[in-house]
């Protein structure tokens, strides 16, 4: 019985912090295939399954043989879950040219510090799905409160921007 508790203990430590640090841990990340199957949390569920598996068969008075079983059968189902998750989870992240700043041309924003001196100022824009200030610069003086539309991406971190105009929900050709 002893046995089966510590490969629960294990297998449950293990799950815990290949799902919860599971960016910090991709140096021994195993899956080469990407389907979730070789993962350290599949592992972490297939051992917790074998150990709560064995313990409840222990504790019934079966045999090692058929509790080793049943841990197997609740293993299965554990680590198919954690693959399962995984898999959730994988489909959900967004590509890496998602995240591009040329995702933002043509974006209307609000500008929320004017132009200093060197031409730079603050646009609030909306960037995958939240608020987002980027610095701008712009040819045409704009002030705050200033609705603009981002014409390009001048920089990592900067963008040009012109004075738009409303639409109130109509797009203009």
């Amino acid at each position: 019985m002893v046995g089966f508790i510590v490969a629960a203990a294990v297998g449950f430590v293990l799950l815990l912090i290949f799902l919860i640090f599971d960016g910090v841990l991709d140096a021994v990340h195993a899956d080469i295939t990407g389907s979730g199957v070789f993962s350290g949390a599949s592992l972490g569920g297939f051992l917790t399954g074998i150990g709560c598996g064995g313990v409840i068969g222990t504790s019934q008075g079966w045999g090692f043989f058929p509790s080793i079983l049943l841990g197997l059968v609740i293993g299965v189902a554990i680590g198919g879950a954690a693959v399962g998750l995984y898999r959730l989870l994988r489909r959900t992240e967004v590509d890496e040219e998602e995240f591009s700043l040329d995702k933002l041309v043509g974006t209307a924003g609000l500008v929320t510090a004017a132009p200093q001196s060197n031409g730079r100022g603050l646009v609030q824009l909306m960037y995958l799905g939240s608020p987002r200030t980027v610095a701008f610069a712009s040819q045409t003086p704009v002030a705050a409160g200033d609705q603009v539309t981002v014409t390009e991406v001048l920089g990592p971190d900067i963008v040009n921007v012109i004075p738009s105009q409303p639409t109130f929900g109509r797009t203009l050709e």
